[in-house]
């Protein structure tokens, strides 16, 4: 795995074509904001094929999926619950990974 920019990671497997990926952000919404002022822009599964369409990012494209995006996003953005956890999920040296308790809210 290489990084190749801050928001950008690209990996190589054996016999087949580099793949990258890339974390799109945005100013947070709904629960998102109280914690932070960026998130994840998120899209919906009806959007997803239009969004990795490369036509779709021309020139005449490009602010349709960039409003398709923004309505994906607000709408996933809204369903995001915020709550209390344990502290344990802080500390990488004594906590489970795998536990799911780790995320349940705290009593």
């Amino acid at each position: 795995m290489t990084r190749c920019s801050p928001h950008l990671v690209k990996w190589t497997c054996a016999a087949r074509r580099p793949r990258c990926f890339v974390v799109v952000t945005r100013e947070a919404r709904h629960a998102g904001g109280e914690v932070h002022d960026r998130m994840p822009a998120f899209l919906t599964p009806d959007a997803m094929d239009a969004w990795l369409e490369p036509a779709n990012l021309d020139r005449g494209g490009r602010e349709n999926m960039l409003a398709l995006l923004d309505g994906s996003s607000t709408a996933a953005a809204s369903t995001i619950e915020q709550y209390v956890v344990d502290r344990k999920v802080n500390n990488t040296r004594i906590v489970d990974p795998f536990d799911p308790t780790v995320v349940e809210p705290a009593g």
